[in-house]
């Protein structure tokens, strides 16, 4: 599995297990609240219902309360004029008044008028309730509530009805008004609510998808970005790799032809001569042999600098802490620039191309320091611990610009900064002008140990 794949499924993976629960909890919360949400409905719509029949039943007797108080008319007229008026009230769609007398006798029913004068005192519904009894008894007990099974207006169908009566104690008639399909209105709003509900939770899932595919397609492109730039500074690395020992071997190259081969050739020439010398019995040999084994000694410690540069023997025969220790006190005495240093390796557990970069990088450091820095103190310190090596060299001399480095210039910093980056360490420079350089590089070391 790529590295790619491994952190797009780190971006999303918690995204996706997070809807999942949010669904699941979701679906249970549902399920378990369901019925309870019902009841608490239901229990809610009935109150509201019956709070409204209460106020119809209400208007009716304000309706009839003039006529209940007029002295001046008859009982029968009164009565009538009463039965004309309740006959007359309406409200929505299948909302009217009914009254019976304490018989059980129908006096008032607008809408099955056949019912007027019916003794209904043991009418049942579909379900055995003795309907009339149950009205009769709650008006009796001071009003209130009843449920039972009446047939419908709109639909002439039997169904569910909510009654509220109260007595008018003139007469002893039971004046009262329901209303149908408490149940099946309760399961409509209760859908309807339910459909929010779901609408909701699949708007929030298209949310989380969205914002998925989003994450999704900013991880995908950052990466794909990422992969370029990386790709391209890993180019950059190689060219700049490859050009840095091309410019080595040229250095090396010249050093050799303008350096041992000049050496070489005076050698051989004094040798020659001496020859030639000692062929014509001529004394002046001895002078001529003698210079030609100096300038072969010469030769000698020019090829022991040229191998140094090479590869420092003293990493091989010493290590990394005693050849850096060498080098700083070689440093100190040609440039009169005090030192102090701070060495804490195990140098058995360096690994070799980390040793050379870090030998070379602070060469390097200390031949700019030497070159430009008009420095007086040095301080060095390297400390290795089990995952990397940290390196920091600090100078107090004149500083610079890092930001304005003037063309041409500057070689010395790129060929460290490189040096580390291709061992996959970090580096960084600190300067400015009056303030000295501060330099700092860490090589993990954690990718010599595996395996």
């Amino acid at each position: 599995m790529s590295l790619k794949i491994k952190i797009l499924l780190l971006a999303v993976l918690p995204l996706l297990l997070l809807t999942a629960l949010i669904a699941w909890f979701s679906f249970q919360v549902e399920q378990d609240l369901s019925d309870k949400q019902k009841m608490i409905f239901e229990s809610g719509l009935r109150a509201s219902k019956i709070n409204q029949l209460e106020s119809h039943l209400k208007m009716a007797l304000s309706a009839i309360e003039p006529t209940l108080n007029d002295s001046k008319l008859s009982e029968a007229l009164a009565q009538e004029k009463v039965k004309h008026i309740i006959n007359n009230l309406r409200y929505g769609q299948d909302g009217y008044f009914f009254v019976y007398d304490r018989h059980g006798v129908n006096l008032v029913h607008p809408i099955q008028k056949e019912l007027v004068g019916e003794n209904l005192y043991n009418k049942q519904d579909s379900e055995g309730r003795f309907i009339i009894r149950e009205l009769l008894e709650v008006a009796q007990r001071g009003g209130g509530v009843t449920h039972y099974r009446w047939e419908k207006p709109s639909t002439h169908l039997e169904e569910d009805k909510v009654g509220y009566v109260q007595m008018l104690p003139r007469w002893g008639w039971v004046l009262g008004s329901g209303l149908y399909d408490i149940t099946a209105e309760v399961e409509k709003n209760f859908n309807q609510l339910q459909t929010i509900v779901h609408n909701t939770f699949r708007n929030i899932l298209l949310i989380l998808t969205v914002t998925i595919s989003i994450i999704v397609i900013v991880v995908f492109l950052t990466n794909l970005h990422e992969s370029r730039l990386a790709s391209r500074r890993l180019q950059e690395l190689v060219h700049n790799f490859v050009r840095l020992q091309v410019e080595e071997h040229r250095g090396f190259s010249q050093e050799l032809h303008d350096g041992i081969n000049q050496l070489v050739t005076v050698a051989k020439y004094r040798i020659e001569l001496a020859l030639n010398q000692i062929n014509k019995g001529a004394g002046e040999y001895r002078e001529n042999l003698a210079k030609a084994l100096t300038t072969l000694d010469e030769t000698t410690k020019e090829i022991r600098r040229i191998s140094h540069a090479l590869r420092p023997g003293l990493l091989d025969e010493m290590g990394l802490g005693s050849a850096l220790s060498r080098h700083l006190i070689q440093f100190q005495e040609r440039s009169e620039i005090i030192v102090t240093s701070t060495l804490d390796l195990n140098a058995q557990e360096v690994p070799d191309d980390a040793a050379i970069m870090l030998y070379r990088v602070v060469q390097e450091a200390l031949t700019n320091i030497e070159r430009h820095a008009v420095a007086y103190h040095v301080d060095l310190r390297i400390k290795q611990t089990a995952h990397d090596i940290h390196l920091e060299i600090s100078d107090d001399g004149q500083g610079f610009d890092p930001n304005n480095i003037p063309l041409g210039k500057g070689i010395g910093l790129k060929n460290m900064r490189e040096r580390v980056e291709l061992l996959g360490g970090l580096f960084d420079l600190e300067s400015a002008p009056g303030q000295g350089t501060h330099i700092q590089a860490t090589l993990p070391l954690s990718m010599y140990w595996q395996g």
